[in-house]
């Protein structure tokens, strides 16, 4: 008729806390921040491109 709730074992895992999710969220956006600020510089300080040319002197010739 009735059912009794059983308790938790003391031996049993607890749920993670939320502090250790919130962290890594904080950690990984902290990251993705990073990885865009720094692909940004890359293209800001890359130097000017420039024309490379090298002759071939016989590379048609039949």
């Amino acid at each position: 008729m009735f059912r009794r709730r059983r308790r938790r074992s003391s031996f049993s895992r607890r749920a993670p806390p939320q502090l250790n999710l919130i962290l890594m969220g904080v950690g990984a956006a902290v990251f993705v921040g990073l990885f865009v600020f720094f692909i940004g510089q890359s293209d800001t300080l890359a130097p000017a491109p420039q024309e490379i040319r090298v002759e071939l002197t016989d590379a048609f010739k039949q």
